[in-house]
């Protein structure tokens, strides 16, 4: 860090002393579901066919964080003590689980729960709810879900003014919110366009992006976008895939070639992950709206843990986790069977509902993976937003089978912050992750982190095979340098030509040099291979350059 520090500007530096103090608050930020989480919402539905499922989610999530799940306070089959019996039984524990009283009359909290942003109504950044309309079903006290949980915490509550189910709104956490074309008939008095402004307006997006429903895949009249497709982090959206003859087949390639055309909040194309949706139990796939509709994109990402719906179909179900293990590397990837909800119309997702974090502090970084161009030191940028004084930020790092991390600090700058990865060779593997840490709280990117981190590489340096066979007869001084040094051998006493080569292999300087001479060049920093003939023959040495 020494050397990088002493070629930055004084301006520079003092940005990178004091950069931390241009970090403002958060006036209102909608969290996507693959951010930080305190919790997740359930409802206990007293139907002995669903409640396993409601204890596997739970079972499973726990782990990560909070588990809220709403009782009906009335008469009804089971109190608490016999829910929590229940629930013991099934392996869960009472570590991080709470119960709330509420009215309900299903279990389709995604759909009609608490929408939960982060704003600032005079008393600095605190989380919120906005209510969605879910007034068409004849289920008044789901309806109200939101209204009671707002009173019960004493969280202010503000209204969308659209019909629209929670099921049906997915965002990427910067920029870009996703619906399904289901929300224009469900809003008829409103243009597309207008239906568009209020989100972006309420949901504080930059776009709105309206998907295609698809009619003929089943799940009833919903037609969420959560039944096919899934954003797990910043960059990232996976798809569901279907067979080439279902009538919905040219729907969802269609949504695929929409989603591919835009940009993240990077300026870059989402990277699209296709994971192929599993048939029915009879081995076929829904054609019509009433059927059922099975789907992995349903899943819940809750903090380091992804609950995903499984089938019964072992090899539907095992390449689906491989696939989110794939993608979503030190995430701890849980199935949970949803044969049972499935035939209702949801899955895993419909049944969930996030909460974000009581404290706002987000890593926003554009993530470096596969293979890099080479050099010495590597930057890593990114942002951090925070309700509160950021304190510290810190990158982690491991290079090729290193088993422990070194930790290095992050300089908090304007306009972004910068880690600084230093001593690397060709062909070398680098695995990273990020922590923030503000006054109130800390998080990591990716959150699986340290078990999940992000991969880059270098490949070694193209047409020198034998990079690595470097002679100890051959020594360059002072090393590193600034692109003038010595060489020192004992079989270089005359005049000897020599060559330099970059770390891709290209010849960039060549001359005559012989012992002890000053050898004078005016090449970037960088690494470089020397190759020099001698008395023994062809000798060749590693050079750093850093000025």
């Amino acid at each position: 860090m020494k050397t990088m520090l002493r070629y930055l500007s004084p301006f520079i530096i003092l940005i990178l002393l004091f950069g931390y103090q241009l970090i403002g608050q958060v006036a209102l930020f909608n969290p996507a579901e693959f951010e930080k989480n305190e919790g997740v919402m359930l409802v206990w539905d007293y139907n002995p066919s669903r409640d396993s499922i409601t204890a596997n989610i739970a079972k499973a999530a726990q782990q990560a964080g909070k588990v809220w799940i709403i009782y009906y306070p009335g008469p009804a089959p089971s109190d608490t003590t016999e829910i929590k019996n229940y629930l013991l039984s099934r392996g869960v524990l009472l570590m991080n689980l709470f119960f709330i009283p509420s009215y309900t009359e299903t279990l389709w909290i995604r759909d009609f729960g608490p929408m939960t942003l982060y704003g600032n109504f005079g008393q600095g950044n605190e989380r919120y709810i906005i209510d969605m309309g879910y007034g068409n079903y004849n289920r008044p006290k789901d309806d109200s879900i939101p209204r009671q949980i707002a009173r019960l915490w004493e969280w202010q509550y503000r209204d969308l003014g659209l019909e629209i189910e929670g099921g049906n709104l997915m965002f990427d956490g910067l920029k870009r919110g996703f619906a399904s074309t289901r929300v224009y008939e469900q809003n008829p008095s409103y243009t597309p366009a207008m239906i568009r402004n209020i989100l972006i307006e309420k949901f504080n997006q930059d776009d709105f992006t309206f998907l295609e429903s698809l009619n003929n895949s089943g799940g009833g009249i919903w037609k969420h976008v959560d039944m096919f497709m899934k954003v797990i982090d910043y960059e990232t959206i996976m798809v569901s895939s279907y067979p080439d003859y279902l009538p919905d087949y040219p729907v969802i390639e269609s949504n695929v070639t929409i989603l591919e055309s835009l940009t993240n909040a990077f300026n870059k194309p989402y990277n699209i992950i296709r994971i192929p949706a599993p048939p029915k139990a009879d081995s076929t796939w829904a054609t019509t709206q009433d059927d059922e509709m099975r789907t992995y994109t349903n899943s819940l990402i809750i903090n380091n843990t992804v609950i995903v719906p499984s089938y019964g179909i072992p090899e539907y179900d095992q390449q689906a986790k491989e696939i989110y293990t794939n993608a979503m590397p030190g995430y701890k990837i849980i199935m949970v069977d949803a044969q049972q909800l499935t035939p209702l119309g949801g899955a895993i997702h419909c049944i969930t509902k996030e909460i974000p974090a009581p404290h706002l502090v987000r890593i926003v970084h554009r993530k470096v993976t596969g293979r890099q161009e080479f050099t010495p030191e590597f930057y890593l940028y990114s942002n951090c937003e925070s309700s509160s004084n950021l304190q510290q930020m810190w990158l982690y790092y491991k290079i090729n089978q290193a088993e422990t991390y070194t930790r290095v600090p992050i300089y908090i700058a304007c306009p972004q912050n910068i880690g600084i990865i230093e001593g690397l060779m060709p062909g070398d593997t680098v695995h990273y992750y990020i922590e923030a840490i503000s006054q109130q709280a800390n998080t990591t990117y990716p959150l699986s982190a340290p078990a999940g981190y992000f991969t880059f590489w270098f490949d070694q340096a193209v047409g020198l095979d034998d990079l690595h066979q470097v002679d100890n007869d051959l020594q360059i001084i002072p090393q590193p340098n600034d692109g003038n040094f010595y060489i020192h051998s004992d079989y270089t006493n005359e005049l000897k030509k020599f060559l330099i080569y970059n770390s891709s292999g290209k010849l960039v300087f060549k001359g005559n040099t012989q012992n002890q001479q000053q050898i004078k060049t005016n090449l970037p920093n960088g690494f470089y291979i020397f190759e020099m003939e001698s008395n023994k023959g062809s000798l060749r040495t590693k050079m750093m350059i850093a000025k």
